[in-house]
């Protein structure tokens, strides 16, 4: 059997498109390595190759057993949390429902149960698909989904003028949190598009231009606190990508300057925020109005009473036990970029925390605040939140595909 026939069987049990190239490159090298080796007994060098190919042993069974060891498995530690998370919060809020709403214990059950079943399995399809190639990870294609989903947002969403809220076909503050939203979106696929503008040590240029554009859109949708929170976000990934030596040695000398730079346009982020919110938006007035809605805080404060700064504390502490558990991970990643995905969703997740934390502080309206995996879904807030359950899916995605994303994607 000749080598190309051989190795064309051994790829044909392969299921992973983006390992079968780097698996048949080192089975070639492995045969061209045993054949040199018979060569060197004596053997001709057609006969060394028929050899080191019989070697080999059956193509099928080596491609099956090839294929075994490359299949990718999602983290099912990861996935359980997130199930545990989901049905904690559905349970509150069935006793909430049953308590404050007077809603019938069925109706409770089965809605709490199905919108927590949607929100895993929505997880669970971002998790479980192969995005992972090289078409897909075109920066071009990367910008396209950025674009798309930030113009939706600025047109049906945020402070501008809302055809679909004047028609009455939502309310303002599905509207609001549909905006604030895109907050987290932005690191994340700021991260993917450092990972893409590597190649060559070129698109530095596009880079800034797309950090500045973000920060712009950042700023129109969620203010100046909005925007003081994505300048240090987007520069810590902007610096791995310049300290892994991706944009030349020359950028590495820019860095000290541009934190300078991010500094000041933070601070005039906060100083753009203090002004258009001081005597607007009570911190109090603003917490008290939040803690009314039907949120996760709200729920606990009127299921445990004057037991709510306890049980509040302890929800907080398991979802930052968390995103440490996540941070923890991601030290277990050998791509590049599916580390830095990871890195710019973890990002976001901080991002929209603190800028909820912002909002509740004065520095924004109430309604923008929505926290990450703590927030549950309710009636008026539509379908938002599943943002981020599909970043968590991009998540466990980029766990499970670690291994066999080819280190240089063009």
């Amino acid at each position: 059997m000749e080598v190309y026939e051989y190795l064309d069987q051994v790829e044909k049990q392969i299921r992973q498109e983006a390992v079968r190239e780097e698996i048949r490159t080192e089975l070639r090298q492995h045969i061209e390595d045993q054949a040199d080796f018979y060569q060197e007994s004596g053997m001709s060098r057609k006969d060394a190759v028929e050899k080191a190919v019989e070697d080999m042993g059956d193509p099928v069974e080596t491609g099956v057993q090839l294929d075994m060891v490359h299949q990718p498995q999602l983290d099912k530690k990861l996935m359980l949390a997130v199930a545990l998370i989901l049905a904690a919060e559905a349970i509150l809020q069935i006793f909430y429902y049953l308590r404050v709403e007077r809603q019938s214990l069925v109706i409770s059950v089965v809605a709490m149960l199905m919108f927590g079943l949607i929100n895993f399995l929505w997880m669970l399809m971002f998790a479980a698909r192969s995005f992972f190639s090289q078409k897909f990870h075109k920066a071009s294609t990367w910008f396209v989904m950025w674009l798309s989903i930030a113009v939706l947002g600025v047109v049906f969403g945020g402070t501008g003028i809302s055809g679909t809220e004047r028609a009455g076909l939502t309310s303002p503050e599905v509207l609001q949190r549909m905006a604030s939203m895109l907050i987290t979106m932005l690191p994340a696929i700021y991260g993917g598009m450092i990972f893409g503008y590597r190649e060559k040590k070129t698109g530095f240029a596009r880079l800034m231009a797309i950090f500045a554009g973000d920060l712009i859109l950042g700023f129109l949708i969620g203010g100046g606190i909005c925007m003081t929170l994505l300048v240090p976000a987007h520069m810590a990934l902007l610096t791995t990508g310049i300290k892994k030596n991706w944009y030349g040695e020359k950028r590495k000398k820019l860095l000290g300057r541009m934190w300078i730079l991010s500094g000041i346009l933070s601070l005039t982020g906060i100083l753009v925020s203090v002004h258009q919110y001081r005597y607007r938006q009570l911190w109090k007035d603003n917490i008290h109005s939040y803690l009314a809605m039907p949120d996760l805080p709200g729920i606990l404060k009127v299921l445990t009473g004057e037991y709510f700064p306890v049980s509040l504390c302890v929800c907080a502490a398991v979802i930052l036990g968390f995103f440490l558990w996540m941070i923890l991970d991601i030290r277990k990643l050998t791509n590049d970029l599916c580390r830095i995905l990871c890195l710019g969703i973890l990002g976001g997740f901080l991002v929209q925390t603190l800028y909820s934390l912002g909002c509740l502080a004065g520095l924004g309206p109430y309604e923008y605040a929505f926290f990450p995996l703590l927030s549950v879904w309710y009636s008026g807030m539509g379908a938002i939140h599943w943002y981020h359950y599909w970043f968590l899916g991009i998540f466990l995605n980029c766990h499970k595909s670690d291994r066999i994303i080819p280190k240089k994607m063009k």
